[in-house]
């Protein structure tokens, strides 16, 4: 009778210990990240395996994939369901692997660690991480760790690395246990082999640089339709793309509407002949980003002979 009540309690210690184990499991789910745009050509590995595939818009990227983009070519990653709007954009010839992305349903602490093994990778956290909640970038040559902010990091051949933050902090660690907090508006570089990290302020040139990568500093903005140079049919066009869930989108000044995707659309009336059609997204923090179409109407030049 003793020895069936002690093997009762052991099998139901058992029992609760596996629905512990199962519901922690159930608590943690991957984070994919999700391609909103692509300029020139992309391949992706899945789980690192087997041939390239080309890559996508519209497709996913989970942890393991290794993504390869070519000469002259970009890549957009927006990770899914991330409130800060959490961005990736990775350079030409960069090779981009995510090895670990996981968010805790239950503390909503989230994890994510990408490597760069050559190439350059911009990426926009504006979410300030708390907690446990963490998000690295991986080098040959240094560990980047973030809590809210936009940086670059670009990989030499030789696996050299710089780390350069345009806002915001980030903890950059050397391979001899050495760290160091870069501010906005400063870099870093580590050399293979070398312990000591040297940090300086960006250059004119550096900073002038940065304006330029937009969908990082401001929010991400995709202009799907109208493409460049279109010629519309009739006296109005219609306006529609994607940007960060939560941003104001304005088509000519006027708002227009964003879903919870960040889908949005709008119709503008057009003037005979060429004209410009004004695209801007507005983020929470101010900093906007523009784009803009140039579109014709049909038969506009033969009516205008």
């Amino acid at each position: 009778m003793r020895q069936a009540a002690t093997l009762f309690i052991f099998g139901f210690a058992l029992l609760l210990i596996f629905f512990i184990y199962l519901a922690k499991s159930l608590a943690v789910v991957q984070r994919v990240a999700v391609v909103d745009a692509i300029v020139g050509e992309a391949e992706v590995r899945v789980h690192g395996e087997g041939d390239p595939a080309p890559l996508e818009v519209g497709k996913l990227v989970r942890a393991g994939d290794i993504v390869q983009t070519g000469a002259d070519s970009s890549v957009e990653l927006r990770w899914v369901r991330w409130a800060g709007g959490m961005r990736i954009r990775i350079g030409p010839s960069t090779r981009f692997a995510v090895t670990r992305a996981v968010v805790n349903r239950s503390s909503e602490e989230k994890e994510s660690r990408v490597r760069v093994e050559e190439g350059t990778i911009w990426i926009r956290l504006r979410e300030a991480l708390t907690g446990k909640s963490k998000f690295e970038v991986e080098t040959p040559t240094a560990v980047a760790a973030v809590r809210g902010t936009v940086f670059r990091v670009t990989v030499a051949r030789d696996g050299s690395s710089t780390v350069s933050v345009w806002e915001g902090m980030v903890v950059v660690s050397g391979g001899r246990g050495q760290e160091v907090v870069v501010g906005g508006g400063s870099m870093v570089a580590l050399g293979v082999g070398e312990g000591e990290i040297a940090q300086r302020a960006l250059s004119a040139e550096e900073s002038e640089a940065w304006l330029a990568q937009t969908s990082i500093i401001g929010p991400f903005l995709f202009v799907e339709v109208p493409e460049e140079g279109a010629t519309v049919e009739g006296g109005s066009c219609v306006v529609s793309g994607r940007t960060e869930p939560g941003v104001k989108v304005f088509v000519n000044e006027a708002p227009a509407a964003v879903s919870e995707k960040g889908e949005f659309s709008a119709t503008v009336e057009l003037s005979e002949g060429q004209y410009l059609i004004w695209v801007r997204a507005r983020g929470t923090e101010g900093v906007e980003t523009t784009v803009v179409r140039e579109v014709s109407q049909a038969g506009a030049d033969a009516a205008g002979e």
